[in-house]
């Protein structure tokens, strides 16, 4: 049974990887514009519903980063936590949850795209771990769930780590963590590259505001 799930979720998921998204049901039907996104359309109906699966959502992450690469070479890092997502999401399901990092690659080799397994990172780990502190993200990262709730954490956007954090996974080896989103204060997974590291200068009032407020209670 595993294996013939293996099969049927590859499938799927190579065949919503090379449909452009205005051939897509959930285009056709206005669930998402010609980039992607999903529009503000509720879904009633099972059709619906069923033409915008978790699979779909996440599948879409990785087609809009794609389409925001320019060239025929492309970061590693940057496929790094959309890829953990989908591991993530399926891996009680799966034989084999790197069959999508497989298939990616895959993918692009036979799109003629060079990967580039250069690590460039914008922060410092310890030991491995993400640092505790405030990082800015220097990549859009777009998280979906099951709940039909996308949370839009974008360039420029602070995240938190509260303690020096260990990496939840390694997509083709780069390390993805799990940080706090400053805006919607909801967990989302980013890699070492999609982080850069904050100056005391470049944090946001409300941040500065509370630090500020937690200094005065512990010496008070």
């Amino acid at each position: 049974m595993g294996r013939a799930i293996d099969l049927f979720v590859t499938y799927r998921f190579i065949k919503l990887l090379v449909t452009p998204f205005e051939k897509t049901p959930a285009y056709k039907m206005g669930i998402i514009d010609k980039e992607g996104y999903r529009t503000n359309k509720i879904l009633y109906k099972q059709v619906e519903q069923d033409a915008y699966t978790v699979l779909h959502k996440l599948v879409f992450n990785i087609k809009r980063i794609f389409a925001k690469v320019p060239g025929l070479r492309t970061k590693v890092g940057t496929y790094a936590a959309a890829l953990f997502l989908l591991k993530d999401t399926f891996k009680e399901h799966m034989d084999d949850p790197r069959v999508f990092e497989k298939e990616f690659l895959k993918y692009l080799k036979e799109k003629n795209i060079e990967l580039d397994n250069s690590i460039v990172e914008e922060v410092t780990l310890d030991n491995g771990k993400l640092p505790k502190g405030l990082y800015k993200l220097v990549n859009d990262v777009v998280i979906t769930s099951e709940d039909d709730n996308e949370i839009s954490a974008l360039i420029g956007d602070e995240v938190e780590a509260y303690e020096d954090t260990a990496s939840s996974d390694t997509i083709m080896g780069i390390d993805v963590f799990p940080v706090i989103h400053s805006n919607t204060r909801q967990k989302i997974y980013v890699s070492s590259e999609d982080l850069e590291e904050l100056g005391i200068g470049d944090i946001k009032w409300q941040h500065s505001k509370t630090s500020c407020k937690n200094i005065m209670m512990t010496k008070n």
